[in-house]
């Protein structure tokens, strides 16, 4: 009697996935699954009536990208026809929205669904999840065999933890869930922050807003703005762009090449951090020169500690603006029209812009429970995540944008696509052979963040400033992107270490070898000769030697190691005379 097509060896078995957030890493996690894998089913959750995530809930006056738009796309999908230098949000959501419909993913995803908890069953070794219908007000109830949170952790406005905030009267907004139809013309505002946000906000109101307070508890390094005339794409420009590919392609290489050239800018000390240090620090004085407080504004940690804010330039000059005012302190109480700063100065206000950030302490909005445990409860302990990707103890769950992705290294979204990759590869593990569950050993996610801790005392992250990966609490926790360039983050993830997994199985381990039948002898069309080859095309055994063919070793001309000409004493003093855009943006971009 032949074989059955389930007998071949590898044989694939259906297998239920929920991955919850529609934001960029959720998309991309969807379109790799619908491209590469049959006998599946996918559900995507989520909690707003729109897909983009950060990008379709930050609205706020002025907001837009600081990577250079052509390179905010996936490494394989460009937009050629981006107007700007440093698209909008709006353009920004359009192009996730674009991909959606282009790539048939709407199917998969279910808007305005909260999820409300996930918990894990080890007998069946599978997930319940429960969600919200935000629209209906129905609670729905899923089962999968493999949950992915791609929630990222920039979608948890952090309000400002002083007394008396609820007792103001005005209008009350946060940069990371502002309402668009607040007026602002003539009114008395008062922007709470000096982080990028901030920095985006005070030069979109200051031309109609009455007055505009800023208080500035920290100062930020700040890069020269883009020259009016590079700013913005012309449309001959974005014509070549759209019919001749070939050209765009360079742009988006070259910038990516500039970008990954520079790690070294993050560790203390280094060439690049002094000549990086040095060159903003004479510019910011220069642009600043009349400006009463320049020191206030100049600050005393590494560059790259905190994001480093592109054209920052602007929004300098903006401070010197009649109908700004600049508080270098802290907001210490409020009442029910403005605030007190810690200096005992009094501040009213018709509005009040929070520009806080987020809450990036990476403990889930949902009670994720598995034997016992609950998430939530573990990681306000301990964040024990791996590499982007994996919950310690958790089976079956993996994360996109998670803990120790290199959010501050290089373009985020080449990060997301290699960590899709790299649970898609346990997905066809999981489909391909009879797996119960997979979890990260928690004793290696130990090791790793052991391991993440020594490094990190010599990178600038770990530093005296508050930033996002400290969730703004100096010293409060090991900073929690990746100890490493962009680069060596690809390399590190490129190939599972399926050691550092427990893996659990039902029955026979080996009953993935099937009764003796290839897959290609269930392939009409494929060649059963395949191996017989003129000459040795495969790939190479040795590591490094697979890592530098996939970087095409000795396809571009020798550089200089760990230096850049552009951050060198003689654009220094260029920069200091304002006479330099977008290389400058290109070079110290934090990729957040």
């Amino acid at each position: 009697m032949d074989p059955a097509e389930k007998d071949a060896i590898h044989n694939e078995r259906f297998v239920r996935i929920i991955c919850i957030g529609a934001g960029a890493s959720g998309i991309c996690l969807a379109y790799k699954l619908n491209r590469s894998f049959t006998k599946f089913s996918l559900t995507v959750y989520e909690k707003n009536p729109g897909i983009g995530g950060t990008w379709y809930e930050n609205r706020y006056p002025g907001c837009a990208c600081d990577v250079p738009s052509h390179n905010y796309t996936f490494s394989f999908d460009p937009k050629p026809d981006f107007s700007s230098v440093y698209a909008g949000s709006n353009e920004i959501r359009s192009y996730f929205e674009d991909f959606v419909s282009k790539h048939g993913l709407s199917h998969l995803i279910h808007m305005s669904h909260l999820v409300t908890r996930a918990t894990w069953d080890e007998e069946k070794g599978e997930w319940t999840v429960e969600a919200k219908n935000l629209a209906t007000g129905q609670t729905v109830e899923s089962v999968c065999d493999i949950l992915v949170h791609a929630t990222g952790y920039l979608n948890k406005p952090a309000w400002p933890h002083v007394s008396g905030l609820e007792n103001f009267k005005g209008i009350k907004a946060h940069s990371a869930d502002y309402d668009e139809t607040i007026d602002l013309r003539g009114r008395d505002v008062l922007i709470i922050g000096g982080g990028s946000s901030a920095v985006q906000i005070l030069p979109a109101i200051q031309p109609i807003v009455r007055s505009a307070k800023i208080i500035i508890r920290t100062p930020s390094w700040m890069l020269p703005d883009i020259s009016t005339e590079t700013s913005t794409f012309t449309s001959h420009q974005i014509e070549e762009f759209v019919n001749k590919p070939e050209l765009l392609m360079a742009l988006r290489q070259e910038n990516e090449r500039t970008m990954n050239s520079i790690f070294t800018v993050y560790m203390k000390n280094s060439v690049l951090q002094n000549q990086a240090k040095a060159l903003l620090k004479s510019a910011t004085k220069h642009i600043l020169r009349e400006y009463d407080s320049v020191d206030a504004l100049i600050p005393e940690f590494s560059v790259g500690c905190k994001r480093v804010i592109p054209s920052g330039f602007r929004f300098l000059r903006t401070l010197k603006e009649a109908n700004v005012n600049v508080i270098h302190s802290s907001a210490s109480s409020f009442n029910s029209s403005g605030c007190i700063t810690e200096d005992g100065q009094y501040h009213e206000a018709d509005v009040i812009i929070c520009a806080t950030g987020f809450d990036t302490s990476y403990v889930p909005r949902y009670p994720v429970i598995a034997s016992g445990l609950n998430l939530q409860s573990e990681w306000s302990r301990s964040i024990m995540g791996y590499m982007g990707v994996g919950i310690s103890g958790f089976p079956n769950t993996f994360t996109l944008l998670g803990p120790y992705t290199p959010y501050s290294n290089g373009p985020t979204l080449i990060a997301a696509e290699a960590q899709a990759d790299y649970i898609c590869s346990f997905i066809d593990r999981y489909q391909t052979e009879p797996i119960h569950s997979m979890t990260i050993r928690p004793s290696v996610c130990k090791e790793f963040t052991e391991q993440v801790a020594t490094v990190m005392e010599k990178l600038v992250w770990t530093d005296n400033c508050r930033n996002t990966h400290n969730n703004s609490r100096v010293g409060s926790r090991v900073p929690t992107t990746w100890p490493g360039s962009t680069l060596h983050y690809l390399e590190a993830i490129r190939e599972p270490r399926w050691n550092d997994w427990d893996f659990q199985y039902r029955g026979n381990r080996f009953a993935w070898m099937g009764n003796g039948v290839s897959q290609a002898e269930w392939d009409p069309t494929t060649d059963l000769a395949y191996y017989i080859r003129q000459h040795d095309d495969s790939p190479h055994l040795g590591r490094k030697a697979r890592n530098l063919a996939i970087a095409k070793s000795g396809t571009r001309p020798a550089r200089e190691l760990h230096r850049q000409a552009k951050l060198g004493p003689v654009k220094a003093e260029t920069m200091a005379y304002g006479e330099v855009g977008i290389e400058a943006n290109e070079m110290l971009i934090d990729q957040d």
